[in-house]
C-alpha cells in the first residue's frame, strides 16, 4: 500500500510505503496552539515508511521542546509531520496532508483533559454540506 500527501502549495510531497499504525485525535495544549485548531488528527506511522519525494529543502522545523520537533512547508506554511522523541521511531503525519484521508478516521482520542467542553457535541450540531449563504443561516 502506498499513500501519497503534500503541502497546500505541493512543493513538498511525500508517500508512505504502508498504512498508518494508528490514526489520532490530540487534545493537548500543544497541538491546539499549534495547529490553530480544537485538536489535531494525525496518521502515526513508523519513520522508515515516510519518504519525501520532492521539497525536502522547503522543509522548515520548530523545536517545540527538546523532544518535540514540528516539521512545515516553509513556503505555505501547511504542517507535514511531527517527530516527538517520547515516540521513538515515529512520525505524526498530519491527516489533512494525505491525500487518501477521506479514508482514514481516527480510533482514538488522546490528552483529553486538555480537550474542549464543547468537542464531543460536535456530532449534534447543525452541519450543511456546503458553506453557509444567507439562505442556509
Amino acid at each position: 500500500m502506498e499513500i501519497s500527501g503534500s503541502c497546500f502549495c505541493n512543493t513538498v510531497q511525500f508517500r508512505l510505503s504502508d498504512a498508518p499504525k494508528a490514526v489520532v485525535n490530540c487534545h493537548c495544549n500543544f497541538c491546539r496552539k499549534h495547529s490553530g485548531a480544537a485538536f489535531a488528527t494525525y496518521a502515526v506511522v513508523p519513520e522508515t515508511v515516510l519518504e519525501i519525494i520532492s521539497g525536502q529543502d522547503s522543509i522548515s522545523a520548530f523545536q517545540f521542546k527538546e523532544n518535540a520537533h514540528k516539521h512545515f512547508c516553509k513556503q505555505c506554511g501547511s504542517p507535514i509531520y511531527n517527530r516527538n522523541v517520547r515516540y521513538p521511531g515515529l512520525c505524526m503525519i498530519y491527516l489533512g496532508s494525505i491525500s487518501a484521508s477521506l479514508n482514514m478516521a481516527p480510533t482514538v482520542n488522546i490528552y483529553c483533559e486538555s480537550q474542549l467542553a464543547w468537542v464531543p457535541a460536535i456530532a449534534e450540531i447543525k452541519s450543511f454540506e456546503q458553506g453557509i449563504t444567507r439562505q442556509t443561516q
